[in-house]
């Protein structure tokens, strides 16, 4: 069964926003690596580039303090709603959170302290427009750090994948997942943008994270899978007529690995903390 195949995510439907916090846990793993080297100060001017319904935003905006101000920035407006009914909930006065493109932000020059994205980078269409905006909104004395997951994300589901294709007869196929694959971030890349975009690399720190499920039918049902991963990983097959055979395949590979292992399905996420300083 791929029934999972015929999920669509709506962003345009308010209702994805309200269960979009579904998605925490995978936003925390990185949101923790970026408070375990994130350098806090009282009296910011702070910026959350990305924040979706509110994280990190509201968690900066803790522990950063009452001196603080701290300002998000999205550009989906669903998510961007929600995190204005989050931070009036919890009586955050400090926040203010901006509907807006990253690449064309409605912020003064050299407007704040501190620049954060967890995650965002991902998501940028042109990240070094964004980070030219971001050497714009920054003070001279300001900083900024990114999270991101780097090239080798979930490798041994993408070995799987790969073979499901030999296995399926669409070994003509597997230079697409390459390419596929190849979007990911590079701690070198990291440099060049923060380069490119003006910035010198003060601090830069990578680990490996690990996702675990059940088995492979958890993973391709997994809310975090369909609405964050599952597009990507159709596009290798678009245009095939080979979905269904490929991801049954696929399924079905992952489950043995995972009947095999000692723990179900671990899937390993290599992660980056990057932070630099404006360049002279």
């Amino acid at each position: 069964m791929t029934d999972y195949l015929s999920f669509k995510a709506d962003l345009a439907n308010s209702e994805v926003a309200e269960t979009f916090d579904d998605l925490s846990y995978w936003s925390s793993m990185f949101g923790q690596l970026l408070f375990r080297h994130l350098r806090l100060a009282p009296r910011l001017t702070a910026l959350d580039i990305g924040c979706g319904t509110g994280f990190p935003l509201l968690e900066l905006a803790d522990r950063l303090g009452p001196t603080c101000t701290i300002h998000g920035i999205d550009s989906w407006a669903h998510a961007v709603a929600r995190a204005k009914v989050k931070a009036r909930v919890r009586g955050s006065t400090n926040v203010h959170v901006a509907h807006g493109d990253a690449a064309g932000m409605p912020y003064d020059d050299s407007s704040f302290d501190l620049i954060v994205s967890n995650l965002g980078v991902n998501n940028f269409d042109a990240p070094t427009l964004v980070m030219a905006e971001c050497r714009r909104v920054c003070k001279p004395t300001g900083r900024i750090a990114l999270t991101t997951n780097l090239v080798g994300h979930m490798s041994e589901f993408y070995l799987s994948y790969e073979q499901a294709l030999v296995d399926t007869g669409n070994s003509h196929l597997i230079d697409r997942l390459h390419h596929h694959q190849a979007h990911r971030a590079t701690p070198e890349g990291l440099h060049d943008l923060f380069s490119s975009g003006g910035f010198e690399v003060t601090a830069c720190h990578t680990e490996t994270l690990t996702l675990r499920y059940a088995d492979g039918s958890a993973l391709l049902r997994a809310y975090l899978s369909r609405l964050g991963f599952l597009d990507g990983w159709r596009s290798v097959l678009r245009g095939t007529g080979q979905e269904t055979a490929v991801f049954e395949e696929l399924e079905s590979r992952l489950n043995r690995i995972s009947r095999e292992g000692d723990g179900g399905l671990c899937l390993s996420i290599p992660a980056a903390y990057i932070e630099g300083q404006m360049r002279e």
